[in-house]
């Protein structure tokens, strides 16, 4: 069994991740990052703010689901992840499609891994006397 990683360095992380996708493609590669109707631009602190809410919404779900098999958490995660891969779909060109999906699977993994709940498990001490 792996350690426990502490939530906050799951949500430092998958922001770090999500930070250095969204440089590379906007400052760097020059991707104009607009997405939805009507149509918004995608700022490095929506992608901030938008990958610490992910993270705590999990993080929630994740308690919720402590008490069931390690398989529900990666069901969940798989259904949230291609529900989420709608967004992307509303990017305004297909470079920006293409930063919105690297977006969602970069911090989903992240999150995913960093929170998987037989990590937490390791940590339980036994009941053994």
């Amino acid at each position: 069994m792996s350690r426990p990683v502490p939530v906050w360095l799951v949500a430092v992380a998958a922001s770090a991740l999500a930070l250095a996708i969204w440089v590379l493609a906007v400052p760097v590669a020059g991707v104009d990052l607009v997405a939805g109707t009507p149509a918004q631009t995608v700022g490095a602190v929506s992608v901030l703010v938008a990958t610490l809410a992910v993270t705590l919404a999990a993080w929630a779900v994740r308690t919720v689901l402590r008490r069931r098999s390690p398989n529900a958490w990666w069901l969940t995660c798989t259904i949230v992840l291609v529900l989420s891969m709608l967004g992307p779909l509303g990017g305004a060109s297909p470079a920006a499609v293409a930063t919105l999906a690297a977006l969602h699977v970069g911090v989903g993994a992240v999150v995913a891994v960093g929170l998987d709940p037989r990590r937490v498990r390791a940590r339980t001490p036994s009941m053994a006397a």
